[in-house]
């Protein structure tokens, strides 16, 4: 059995490692391969660590191969981004079940609820319901919850790991994919709780309090010392960069979930800007959440357009695999990736097709070397570390 997991590990902590040690030790995976978003991540952000860090920090701790998400994915939604993370994995050929973490584990209410999902949307349904809902007066995320609870058992659309678990098998299901599901339940803090609670807590608290640099009691042991020889990166480091592309272009209906209304609140407070952070509480609204609001902020620093989207989504979501590391065991699995894989796998930088990968790796580097006054390699002259575990 090999088992895929899609992730972020921003950072990677005990609750990672734990599922990890699940797959091998309860499930008996003879590898684990990780789907993992690359320099920027689905909330919108720049991720706390560099990408090969927290590639390296999860080899550690039991994961085999690390490939990852493309950028335009990574900073989608949590559709797009799941859907990018079980294709990616389905891609290598050799992955044949997806583990993720839920406050439900219940895998066959999952599946239901999946194959009603699916069968909403063909029919119309959901848009209609959708749409009824919005013309209330309340936001789109808010319409969609509430339109789902008349179908779909409220304990899978209560929370955000569960979601995310649902779009997996959603896209499983409509695809018709020849993957399994399993599901570990998950432990510790709420999923956005900035509070430590131990041995378990949720990555939103082991940022806050790298932040403050605060003891972290959460983070694997064979991953401290990968973290404690790297820089943590901000949200709000890119704040310089994306103030200047802001003040520069105008024309922000071009990028990827950019509306006009949002737009237009942009171009209006512009004069208000401060650093990230603010901008995004400042533009949200009630009916833009402040994840759009970060995600668009981010898709206009990448230039990532909605043309640029429709173009990647149209081939399937992947074409190329983009290898980030692997141990021992997981090198004896890429010569079958390359038998298998629906689709090239990647090991030159120079054979990347996506410039927004190259583009979003740059500004790491160039905001890493802003803050240490030191260079890094760019994705061109990095030497490919394969992690001798």
């Amino acid at each position: 059995m090999i088992v895929g997991i899609v992730a972020e590990y921003n950072p990677f902590h005990n609750g990672h490692k734990l599922q990890i040690d699940y797959a091998k030790d309860v499930l008996g995976a003879d590898a684990v391969v990780v789907a993992m978003s690359g320099s920027f991540t689905q909330r919108g952000e720049i991720a706390c660590f560099d990408k090969y860090t927290r590639a390296e920090a999860a080899l550690r701790c039991g994961a085999d191969i690390i490939l990852e998400i493309p950028t335009i994915f990574a900073t989608s939604s949590a559709r797009e981004f799941a859907s990018a993370g079980v294709q990616l994995l389905a891609s290598t050929g050799i992955v044949n079940t997806i583990l993720f973490g839920a406050e439900t584990d219940d895998a066959k209410l999952f599946k239901s609820s999946a194959k009603k999902l699916v069968e909403l949307e063909k029919s119309g349904e959901l848009d209609s319901e959708i749409n009824e809902a919005k013309s209330n007066g309340i936001s789109f995320a808010e319409a969609r919850a509430d339109a789902l609870s008349k179908h779909i058992p409220s304990d899978i659309i209560s929370n955000p790991n569960n979601i995310l678990g649902l779009e997996y098998c959603r896209y499983i299901y409509e695809n018709n994919l020849p993957l399994d599901i399993a599901i570990i339940k998950r432990q510790g803090n709420d999923y956005n709780d900035e509070n430590l609670t131990g041995e378990i807590s949720s990555a939103t608290a082991i940022r806050a309090a790298l932040r403050k640099g605060e003891k972290i009691s959460s983070i694997p042991t064979d991953a401290a010392p990968v973290y404690s020889n790297a820089t943590y990166i901000d949200a709000d480091d890119v704040s310089q960069m994306l103030h200047y592309k802001l003040l520069s272009i105008n024309d922000y209906e071009r990028y990827l979930d950019c509306s006009a209304d949002l737009a237009d609140r942009i171009r209006n407070n512009l004069s208000e800007y401060v650093d990230f952070n603010s901008f995004c509480d400042l533009i949200k609204t009630k009916n833009i959440n402040r994840s759009r609001v970060s995600r668009v902020l981010s898709h206009i620093l990448l230039d990532i357009t909605t043309e640029d989207f429709e173009k990647a989504k149209a081939v399937d979501y992947i074409s190329y695999i983009r290898m980030l590391g692997f141990s021992k065991n997981g090198a004896r699995l890429l010569g079958e990736i390359k038998e298998k894989s629906s689709v090239p796998l990647i090991t030159k930088p120079t054979e990347i097709i996506d410039k927004q990968d190259i583009f979003s790796s740059n500004i790491y580097n160039a905001i890493l070397t802003s803050k240490t006054n030191q260079l890094y390699p760019n994705e061109y002259t990095r030497k490919f570390n394969l992690a001798n575990l």
